[in-house]
């Protein structure tokens, strides 16, 4: 048994909230305070992929537990280290002043109880910039924004982790756009609607507060161990292997959905799991402790088969929750130019090392040509992509563009189109 299980077993023994819960908190838990030490190389991102996770926690108010589920997670972390736990301000100048003042590699864990009504208010005028802020902080991405009469600067490599609660029905608080523009797709979006059980109203148990006891010690070992080592990730052969499965299944699965129904949201949700996937079998082998003090982490076959089994019940949960969104009768909103820009760049993202090209792009962000060549010009001075002139032994060269973490599987494919170069091309 690893701390994750032994964090599941910990909740159900404290409350009668959903087992999804408890499976999604015990990943947040061991991300949160083991998770910062680490970070696995991969194709499309040679600095590392940070496995850190940001988790929402869906389901009718009062009735399913998510505020008590969430802060037998948080009570874990401020026992281990209370300090990692960052007040929960709201406002743009908030949070960036708060990410401001951090050092590249610091690491934080954000919590909101009720996050619904700051998901709503991203549509306000006044909260603009605030969606895209926060997804380049969940990918360790720094940046300089300017803000009324303030410069600040996120810096680089921040390792935050993110957790909060959202009542039902989702629609009433998230949008299409939400989904579209590549924010809600970094979230791990635990559903339930109802408690697997109860348990007396009054209840207690000498069990959970050993329990708690007993991972906190562990966690505080795990973590001594970590800070004396230079931790190496290494999976073995055979874990490689399920993780590519995996990916090449997730490519089979988008194809169908593509002819089926191309304008489900799902997909660019799913796209993402991948990655998600990685992050859990990281999280299930620190979990499992036992590690080398050469440095050396080795991240086992049965690691990743756990962690697919759990994806697996948060990817149904998160189908639900976006199947509701997708069939409100909730008005959307007007797309704002923030918005087109990260939508343009949401689908990029999740083309990864095949690219897009313009005429797709066209059709799948449905956004005008000529709005659309400005934002991949946008998009290119922020070196988020890069474009690639294809040459192809059937067909004429073609334009092809790529999110920048994937340059190294993109640039061997043709010629580097440059920001001028790009302009005069699509005049």
């Amino acid at each position: 048994m690893d701390l994750i299980d032994l964090y599941v077993e910990y909740g159900q023994e404290s409350t009668d909230a959903p087992l999804i819960y408890h499976k999604s908190l015990g990943y947040f838990v061991i991300s949160s305070l083991l998770g910062r030490f680490t970070k696995i190389i991969t194709s499309y991102s040679p600095h590392g992929l940070a496995p850190n996770l940001w988790v929402l926690i869906i389901g009718p108010s009062r009735i399913v537990r998510k505020t008590t589920a969430m802060r037998l997670a948080v009570n874990v972390i401020k026992s281990v280290e209370p300090s990692l736990v960052m007040p929960a301000s709201f406002t743009p100048e908030a949070l960036y002043e708060m990410f401001n003042q951090m050092n590249p590699n610091d690491a934080v864990v954000w919590v909101k109880d009720e996050l619904g009504g700051f998901f709503k208010s991203l549509e306000k005028k006044y909260m603009y910039g605030v969606r895209e802020i926060l997804s380049s902080i969940y990918t360790g991405h720094g940046e300089v924004r300017r803000l009324r009469n303030l410069t600040l600067k996120i810096p680089d490599n921040l390792y935050v982790t993110a957790v909060g609660t959202m009542p039902t029905p989702p629609h009433n608080y998230l949008s299409e756009e939400d989904f579209e523009s590549g924010f809600m797709n970094r979230w791990i979006l635990s559903y339930a609607m109802k408690r697997d059980k109860r348990l007396p109203l009054l209840h207690q148990s000498p069990r959970a507060d050993s329990l708690l006891k007993e991972i906190v010690q562990i966690i505080k070992e795990y973590t001594n161990i970590l800070l004396s080592i230079t931790p190496i990730l290494s999976p073995t052969k055979s874990a490689i292997d399920k993780l590519e499965e995996y990916d090449k299944y997730v490519d089979q699965q988008l194809e169908i959905i593509e002819q089926t129904s191309p304008g489900n949201l799902f997909k660019m949700y799913f796209a993402e799991t991948p990655n998600l996937l990685i992050k859990l079998s990281v999280l299930r082998r620190l979990a499992r402790g036992d590690y080398d003090m050469s440095g050396v982490i080795t991240i086992e076959l049965d690691d990743v088969l756990k962690a697919q089994q759990d994806l697996e019940l948060f990817v149904e949960g998160a189908k639900q929750v976006i199947e509701d969104v997708q069939s409100s009768p909730r008005a959307k909103p007007v797309i704002t130019e923030e918005r087109a820009l990260e939508r343009v760049y949401s689908y990029i993202s999740s083309k990864k090392g095949e690219g897009a090209s313009y005429s797709e792009l066209l059709i799948k962000t449905r956004i005008l040509s000529r709005q659309l060549k400005e934002y991949l010009l946008t998009l290119m001075e922020q070196d988020r992509i890069i474009c690639i002139k294809v040459m192809s032994k059937r067909s004429r060269p073609a334009l092809k563009f790529f999110d920048s973490r994937y340059a190294n599987v993109a640039i061997p494919q043709g010629q580097q189109i440059t920001e001028d170069m790009l302009r005069i091309l699509l005049k």
